[in-house]
C-alpha cells in the first residue's frame, strides 16, 4: 500500500492466480474483485503504515473482510529478506492469508481515533515548543550570552521572554533570526493552550469522564496521561489477559529459551513507546506516594539495578490500571499483593 499506487496479488485457495499494480483506492479493486470473480467471498489484507485504517474501512462497509497486520508478523523466508521489493511482499501476504497465518491488528473506531489524533497533537506540539526552547539556547550559547542566574530554572516565563526580545546579538541578520525564533516559541505556546482547553473538554465529556476520574485515583497518573491511556488503549476487555495487555505496552521481557538453558532479554522491542514511556515516569511517583510500591520497590532494588526495579513497579501498576478498568474500582493505596 502505497501513496499513489498498490500492488494486488490475488490467491484462490492457496492458489496464485494473478498479480497487477492499480491505484491506490479500494473501490477500485472492490469492482475488479466483483467484476471478474462474480459470487466468491473475498478477504484481503494489507500491512499497517502511513494510510492508517481508512481502506479497512471502506472494506468492510462493502462487506469485505479485511485485515490489517503488522509487517513483522508476515511470515518469510530468508531468499524473501533479501530480495524484498513491493511484488514480493503483495505476494507473501496473499499466499500467508490465504494459508490462514495471518493475524490483524486491533482495528480502532473512527471516533477513537479522532479522540487518539488530538491527544498525541498535543505531544507533538510539546515537542516542537521544546525543540525550539533548545535552538534559541544554542543560538545564545554560540554568541557567548548567557542567561542571567535568575532565569536559570528552565522556566519560560513572561519576564524570561521579555529579557530574551531584549537581546542583541551584534548584528541585524542575528537579531532576526532571534526574533523569529521566539516568535516560534510563542505560536507554539499559544497552541499548547488551545489544545489543552479542547482536552479538558474530551475529558468531561461522557465518554471519558468516569473512567478518567477511576484512573486519576492512581498515583503518578493525571490527566493527560489517563487520557492518553483511554485513547490508546480503547476498549480494555478486548485484552483478555493482563499478560495480552502487558505484551501490547511491551512491559515484558524477550526470551530466547531451548531445552534446559532458560535466556530471558532486555525489554521486547515490541511496544508502545508513549505508553511505556507514561507508565515508567508514572512509576517514579508512585513509589513516593505509594507505601506498598516503595516497599515492592526496595525488595526489588536489593536484587536487580534501579532501572530494572522500575520496570517491575511500571508492570504492576499497569496491572492496577488493568483491575481499576475491568472492576470499575478506585486505587487503592497499600495493598502489598
Amino acid at each position: 500500500v502505497h501513496l499513489k499506487h498498490w500492488n494486488v496479488t490475488i490467491f484462490h485457495n492457496q492458489v496464485y492466480l494473478r498479480k497487477f499494480q492499480q491505484e491506490s483506492n479500494p473501490a477500485v479493486l472492490i469492482s475488479h474483485l466483483r467484476h471478474h470473480y462474480p459470487n466468491a467471498h473475498f478477504r484481503v489484507a494489507y500491512e499497517a503504515g502511513f494510510s492508517g485504517f481508512w481502506a479497512h474501512r471502506v472494506f468492510s462497509e462493502s462487506g469485505i473482510e479485511c485485515l490489517v497486520v503488522n509487517a513483522a508478523d508476515v511470515p518469510q523466508t530468508d531468499k524473501g529478506i533479501r530480495t524484498k521489493n513491493d511484488v514480493n511482499d503483495s505476494r507473501r501476504i496473499g499466499s500467508a492469508l490465504a494459508g490462514g497465518m495471518l493475524e490483524g491488528i486491533y482495528v480502532p473506531s473512527l471516533s477513537q481515533e479522532s479522540d487518539r489524533s488530538l491527544v498525541r497533537y498535543r505531544y507533538r506540539i510539546a515537542s516542537d515548543l521544546n525543540r525550539c526552547k533548545s535552538r534559541i539556547k544554542s543560538l545564545l550559547y554560540k554568541f557567548g550570552i548567557t542567561i542571567p542566574s535568575t532565569f536559570k530554572k528552565g522556566k519560560w516565563t513572561r519576564a524570561f521572554l521579555v529579557w530574551l526580545k531584549s537581546v542583541r546579538l551584534c548584528f541585524e541578520p542575528g537579531d532576526f533570526t532571534l526574533k523569529r525564533m521566539i516568535g516560534q516559541v510563542e505560536y507554539f505556546q499559544g497552541q499548547l493552550l488551545q489544545i489543552s482547553a479542547d482536552l479538558r473538554t474530551m475529558l468531561r465529556s461522557a465518554s471519558y469522564a468516569q473512567q478518567s476520574s477511576l484512573l486519576m485515583t492512581v498515583p503518578g497518573i493525571g490527566a493527560l496521561t489517563a487520557l492518553t491511556l483511554l485513547t490508546e488503549l480503547g476498549d480494555v476487555k478486548r485484552f483478555r489477559t493482563f499478560y495480552q495487555l502487558n505484551s501490547f505496552v511491551g512491559l515484558c521481557p524477550t526470551e530466547f529459551s531451548s531445552g534446559n538453558s532458560e535466556r530471558i532479554g532486555p525489554l521486547t522491542p515490541r511496544h508502545h513507546s508513549m505508553l511505556r514511556s507514561l507508565l515508567i515516569e508514572a512509576s517514579w511517583v508512585a513509589i513516593r506516594l505509594d507505601p506498598a510500591m516503595l516497599l515492592a520497590y526496595n525488595e526489588y532494588k536489593n536484587r536487580m539495578s534501579s532501572k530494572r526495579a522500575i520496570i517491575r513497579i511500571a508492570r504492576k501498576l499497569l496491572n492496577r490500571i488493568y483491575y481499576i478498568l475491568l472492576k470499575q474500582q478506585e486505587y487503592e493505596k497499600g495493598i502489598i499483593k
